[in-house]
C-alpha cells in the first residue's frame, strides 16, 4: 500500500500533468467531432484572437503566485489600447504610441501595488476599484463611441505581421510566457515571489522585502496588460467603451485551471498559459458547434470553482500520501523473533 501511495503521490506531484491531459483530450475530441476545428487558418485566427488574454494570464499568474489578485487587468488592457491608438491617430510615432499604451498599464500596476502594500489594503478591493477607474476613463476617452482609423502602417504591423505563418502578436505572447516562466524558475526574484506567496511572515524571516516583491509583481502585471492593449489596438485598429471587459475572469480561470493556487506560493506561468489555451480551445470548439456564446461565461465560472476544488483536493491528497509513504519508509524493518 505504501508503494502504491508513493507512486500515486509522485504522479500527482508532476507539474502540469492535469492541464496537459485535459488539453490533449479536449483537442482530440473537437478534432474528431468537428472537422473544421483542425483547419489551419481557423486555428491561427482563434489563437491570434486570444493573444491579449494569454499575455494578461501570465501577469495574473505571477500576481497570484505572489499571494495577490489583480481584477483590473481587463479594464487596464482596454484603456491601454485606447490611449495607444489615440496617440497613433493624433500623429505620434509608432514607438511613442506603444510606450503610451505600455506606460498606461505600468502606471496602473504601480498604483495597485503601492496602494495595496503601503496602505495595507485588501488587493481584491483595491484592484476592483482600479478596474472601475480604468473602465470609466476609457468611456471618457472614447466619448461613448467607437474610435478607429490610425493611418500609421508601422503601428498596424505590430500585431499583424506574419513570420513563418505565425503572427507577430503570437510570437510576442510566446516570448512573454517563456521569459516570465524563466524569471519565476531561474531568478532570485522568482524565488522571492514564491516565498512571499507562501507566507509573508516566513519571507520576512528569510530577509525578503515582501512589500517590494508584491509591488513589482503588480507592476509586471500592469505592464503586460499594457502590452496586450497595444497588440489588441494594433490588430483591430479600433477601440470602444467596455473593450476587454471580463478578460480578468478568463485570466483567473486560466491560471486556476493551470494549477496556480489561489492561496499563493504554487504554480507556473507555462501551466497558466496552458489553461488559457484550454479555454481558447473550448471557446473555438463550441463556436464551431454553434453553441450560444453566453454559455462560455458559465463555463468560465464553473472552471474557476472546479479548479479551486480540484487544486485543494489534489494538493492535500499528494501531501497526505507523501507523508504516509515517508513515515512507512522511516519505520525499522520488523524482524521475526524466536520463542525459546
Amino acid at each position: 500500500m505504501s508503494t502504491a501511495g508513493a507512486r500515486l503521490s509522485r504522479v500527482l506531484g508532476i507539474e502540469g500533468l492535469p492541464i496537459v491531459t485535459a488539453l490533449v483530450a479536449v483537442s482530440a475530441y473537437f478534432a474528431l467531432t468537428v472537422p473544421a476545428f483542425v483547419d489551419g487558418e481557423a486555428m491561427r485566427y482563434y489563437l491570434n484572437e486570444e493573444v491579449p488574454v494569454f499575455i494578461i494570464t501570465a501577469g495574473m499568474a505571477l500576481v497570484i503566485i505572489a499571494g495577490g489578485i489583480d481584477l483590473s487587468v481587463g479594464a487596464v488592457l482596454g484603456l491601454s489600447a485606447g490611449t495607444s491608438l489615440l496617440a497613433s491617430m493624433h500623429g505620434a510615432d509608432t514607438v511613442v504610441a506603444v510606450l503610451v499604451g505600455v506606460g498606461t498599464g505600468a502606471a496602473f500596476g504601480l498604483l495597485n501595488g503601492l496602494v495595496i502594500v503601503k496602505l495595507k489594503l485588501n488587493d481584491f478591493i483595491v484592484t476592483l476599484g482600479t478596474l472601475n477607474v480604468a473602465a470609466g476613463l476609457l468611456v471618457v476617452l472614447t466619448d461613448h463611441v467607437q474610435i478607429t482609423g490610425t493611418q500609421d502602417a508601422g503601428y498596424l504591423a505590430i500585431a499583424n505581421t506574419s513570420v513563418l505563418t505565425v503572427t507577430s502578436a503570437l510570437l510576442v505572447a510566446g516570448i512573454i510566457v517563456a521569459g516570465l516562466q524563466f524569471v519565476l524558475v531561474k531568478s532570485a526574484f522568482g524565488r522571492m515571489v514564491r516565498a512571499v506567496g507562501g507566507g509573508t511572515a516566513p519571507a520576512l524571516v528569510a530577509g525578503i522585502d515582501a512589500g517590494r516583491v508584491k509591488v513589482w509583481a503588480y507592476v509586471i502585471s500592469g505592464t503586460l496588460a499594457g502590452v496586450g492593449g497595444v497588440l489588441l489596438a494594433s490588430r483591430l485598429n479600433s477601440v470602444q467603451p467596455g473593450m476587454a471587459g471580463g478578460y480578468e475572469l478568463s485570466a483567473i480561470a486560466a491560471a486556476v485551471l493551470g494549477g496556480v493556487s489561489l492561496a499563493g506560493g504554487r504554480g507556473a506561468i507555462w501551466q497558466a498559459a496552458a489553461g488559457c489555451l484550454l479555454l481558447a480551445t473550448l471557446k473555438q470548439g463550441f463556436r464551431l458547434m454553434g453553441v450560444d456564446p453566453l454559455v462560455f461565461s458559465i463555463i468560465i465560472g464553473v472552471c474557476i470553482l472546479v479548479g479551486v476544488i480540484v487544486d485543494r483536493s489534489v494538493f492535500r491528497l499528494a501531501v497526505s500520501l507523501g507523508s504516509s509513504a515517508r513515515s512507512q519508509a522511516a519505520l525499522p524493518p520488523v524482524q521475526e523473533g524466536r520463542i525459546s
